[in-house]
């Protein structure tokens, strides 16, 4: 039997694709429902409204893809709004509380809560986050029962904003997609096999500034000069532009020891992770990094800048590596440092490893969330 029906919002007008994204609502759905909840998903579609089932061993679990209306950075969904639709549930969880829904959703609904994540203005266009923050940020504040934060770094945000309501839950992973995963796909047995016999440090996600690729670039040449084996592979796309400067930088002896891949799909990336040795993530920018949970669940050693997410993750030194600086020599020194002591690498993946499977799986988040919204 049921505890009740959940009702969560990914309220952003962007669509999704599953193969690109371990979905982070579909791995805190899956737990809902195993800790006794039917849980339904809103996912914004420029399509047809459709209502998707998914397959959990306890409990229901749907994406309702609904046509909502793109409003600058926000998704309205005025369907998901009458009153008739929303009495269905027990509570209701919106994504983001610069996301107009969340006002709109409090205002009608008793129990509404908010899952909230960037530690910088995301959304809004720059001169419009003060009048939306002195409209709405105390309202949201009094009128929602509790704004989970995804890190630290993003409840130091909101509270500067009025917004105390608060507890600090994280982000978990969903290894489902790749436990299901169990043959290799042709374009990714052909990196593999360009993967094989080198010390393989691997980035994955989108080719652009925010990202920082240039940086791995310039590290990557200075260790490269003390470890001929070393190997860096790039998974992503993004910017074609920003890509070429990037190519540009690498002298031509050593351009085959950079893999540029455009895409592989999520589900595929399990066996990437384990033909790495090192993981790197000098984003300037990142709300979570879910490649780094993904990463460190499969045992490999992280490198990152300081951002929430690997503010949250990583003990630097333990588990991983958080340079503090955008400056090529220290990445460059983190790199040489680790990759040179094979024991250490095999220290690190481990403590990282136990680090995911023990407290950043959906079913503790999720734990979290339930004694929040019961209590």
């Amino acid at each position: 039997m049921s505890k009740g029906r959940v009702l969560y919002i990914r309220s952003g007008p962007y669509e999704l694709n599953f193969d690109n994204y371990n979905l982070q609502e579909v791995g805190l759905g899956k737990a809902f429902c195993a800790a006794g909840y039917d849980f339904d998903i809103v996912y914004y579609t420029k399509k047809e409204d459709r209502i998707q089932g998914l397959e959990v061993p306890e409990n229901h679990l749907r994406i309702l893809w609904s046509h909502g209306i793109k409003l600058l950075r926000s998704g309205i969904y005025p369907q998901i709004l009458k009153m008739d639709f929303l009495n269905q549930y027990d509570a209701v969880f919106i994504s983001e509380y610069s996301q107009i829904m969340s006002v709109l959703v409090a205002k009608k609904h008793p129990k509404t809560f908010v899952y909230n994540g960037p530690y910088y203005n995301l959304f809004k266009i720059p001169p419009m986050e003060p009048i939306y923050d002195a409209l709405f940020a105390k309202y949201l504040n009094k009128r929602t029962k509790k704004i989970f934060c995804k890190t630290q770094m993003a409840k130091d945000y909101i509270a500067k904003k009025g917004i105390t309501n608060t507890v600090v839950v994280g982000v978990g992973l969903d290894p489902d997609k790749f436990e299901d995963e169990k043959e290799v796909q042709a374009e990714t047995q052909s990196l593999l096999d360009r993967m094989e016999g080198k010390r393989n440090l691997l980035y994955v996600g989108q080719i652009i500034p925010r990202k920082n690729t240039e940086l791995l670039v310039k590290a990557f040449l200075i260790a490269k000069e003390k470890n001929r084996e070393l190997q860096l592979v790039l998974v992503g796309s993004g910017d074609e532009d920003y890509k070429k400067k990037c190519e540009e930088l690498i002298p031509e002896p050593v351009k085959d020891s950079v893999i540029w891949c455009p895409f592989i799909k999520n589900a595929q990336l399990k066996f990437v992770y384990k033909k790495a040795s090192l993981f790197l993530l000098p984003s300037a920018q990142e709300i979570f990094g879910m490649v780094l949970l993904e990463a460190m669940y499969f045992g490999l050693p992280v490198i990152s800048s300081h951002s929430a997410g690997a503010g949250t993750l990583i003990e630097s030194g333990v588990n991983g590596v958080i340079v503090d600086e955008f400056e090529k020599g220290k990445w460059a020194t983190a790199i040489e440092t680790v990759i040179a002591d094979p024991g250490k690498c095999d220290y690190m993946g481990g403590k990282a490893e136990t680090t995911i499977k023990e407290r950043f799986m959906w079913d503790r988040i999720a734990e979290k969330m339930i004694a929040g919204m019961e209590g």
